[in-house]
């Protein structure tokens, strides 16, 4: 079944700096990522609320990347047929011919409903 999703924030100037995929599921979890996340900002912007008794966040961080033009989206999320397994599809673009020279970290955050799932599996398509 497909799973609804709403982007939080996407960009390429995460502070997060390495590449990660996760799924998020309290407030605790939530505030230590999005300090990271805005670590580079002065100042850092408010956290954004969410529910985590109805909605969970995926976050998906492509790393430290030596030019502009990458790109990571979370484009899909779907339950299994026996509800057990959150699979989260991922593209990750490249950059064409022209290129700034500069370090980019993109990412891509959105929140979804809260489920009871056993596994997720985050798959690059």
């Amino acid at each position: 079944m497909k799973v609804n999703l709403t982007t939080i924030a996407r960009g390429d100037d995460s502070g997060y700096r390495k590449a990660d995929r996760m799924v998020i599921a309290s407030k605790e979890k939530w505030n230590r990522l999005w300090r990271e996340h805005t670590s580079d900002l002065l100042p850092p912007p408010p956290v954004p609320e969410i529910d985590f008794s109805k909605n969970s966040v995926i976050a998906v961080f492509a790393g430290e990347k030596p030019s502009s033009g990458f790109s990571i989206q979370v484009a899909s999320a779907e339950t299994t047929d026996d509800s057990e397994t959150l699979v989260v599809k991922i593209k990750q673009g490249q950059p064409g011919k022209i290129a700034e020279d500069v370090i980019t970290r993109p990412y891509h955050l959105v929140r979804i409903p809260r489920m009871e799932v056993t596994s997720v599996i985050f798959e690059e398509i």
